[in-house]
């Protein structure tokens, strides 16, 4: 990030429970909803988050599945009484989403693991915190694929005909991969053209288009797929259950999605939403999402990161060295891309 507060001021910024807009009714609320991606991280949160929120405060936490763009839609058409309390967001909805006034500050005196976070995982106004970051490589079938793969370019071998899978530019794994291709072509975030080219190439290769990364790594169990790109942390819990599937970092780098947390305006339980981030942000709950059979790459720096994880990227300086796209090149012209990819490629 370029623009990064400093932690005093941030710090002072936001200690009261009036930035949150909280309420009587929000202070007596014995229970808060907040969102989660489908598959590994509903599982992870339900296995390991709500636990502690329960022990911490006595309150129960209602965990509704919800892709972040599906998410800002129902936060924006109900503004006054919003149905989340906490959400989490990929970085590119994130950015997006800084200008709709949707988040509330964070109330850093009931967040006391920010103080823990580096700064470059802290939103700079105040609106949210990086809990994870994701690491995006290749997945394949080893048993098919003996030979692992370098590149995302080996996705055009011939061998893969009918064989390869994708996800469509609605999800951000999708998006920042097409910018990876562009960059290959000699494009990039500002000229995408060269991806788009490219990948019509690739449609004799493509044997299914997921909608999202836990749709596409199911394409491994029922083996309609050999290859792919996909986060870490859907490729290892499949691997664990047994499924024939992979991971590699391709020679070029792999790339990093980061996911934030959010305490949502005019939200009918605030203080049930800074607590649930800080159970989040916390050496205790994260540990157990950077092992077996997760491997979250933690934004907490206290945190140990898991075998399988340490393998990729052993600790917070090699994160920082991952590519990062970059979503305030790509936001303003992602609906147009998204509705292209639609036109173009899954049509």
């Amino acid at each position: 990030m370029k623009s990064i507060v400093s932690r005093r001021r941030f710090m002072a910024g936001s200690a009261a429970a009036t930035l949150l807009g909280g309420t009587g009714a929000a202070r007596a609320a014995d229970r808060m909803v907040a969102t989660t991606y489908p598959g590994a991280w509903e599982e992870a949160q339900r296995a390991f988050l709500l636990p502690v929120v329960k022990r911490d405060t006595k309150s129960d936490v209602v965990l509704t599945v919800s892709q972040a763009v599906d998410t800002l839609a129902k936060i924006t058409a109900a503004r006054a009484t919003p149905p989340f309390d906490a959400i989490i967001m990929d970085e590119g909805p994130y950015r997006a989403a800084l200008d709709l006034d949707v988040f509330a500050p964070l109330p850093t005196a009931s967040i006391p693991n920010l103080a823990a976070l580096p700064p470059e995982f802290i939103d700079p106004q105040g609106m949210g915190a990086f809990v994870s970051a994701q690491i995006v490589g290749i997945a394949y079938n080893p048993k098919r694929i003996t030979t692992p793969p370098t590149s995302w370019l080996d996705l055009w071998d011939p061998r893969y005909k009918g064989r390869v899978g994708l996800t469509n530019m609605g999800s951000s794994l999708g998006t920042a991969w097409m910018v990876e291709i562009a960059k290959l072509h000699g494009g990039g975030e500002d000229n995408m053209d060269p991806a788009f080219a490219a990948l019509r190439t690739l449609l004799p290769n493509v044997g299914a288009i997921a909608p999202n990364p836990g749709a596409l790594g199911t394409l491994f169990q029922q083996g309609q797929i050999d290859i792919t790109f996909n986060f870490l942390y859907v490729v290892l819990p499949l691997q664990a259950r047994g499924v024939d599937v992979a991971f590699a970092m391709p020679a070029s780098g792999g790339v990093l999605v980061r996911n934030s947390l959010h305490i949502v305006k005019n939200c009918r339980a605030p203080e049930l939403a800074a607590a649930y981030i800080n159970a989040a942000l916390g050496v205790e709950v994260q540990s157990k999402l950077a092992e077996a059979p997760y491997f979250f790459a933690p934004t907490n720096p206290k945190v140990r990161f898991g075998s399988e994880l340490a393998r990729v990227a052993p600790d917070n300086a090699a994160l920082a060295k991952i590519t990062n796209t970059n979503w305030a090149k790509i936001n303003p012209q992602r609906a147009a891309l998204i509705d292209r990819f639609n036109r173009e490629i899954q049509s």
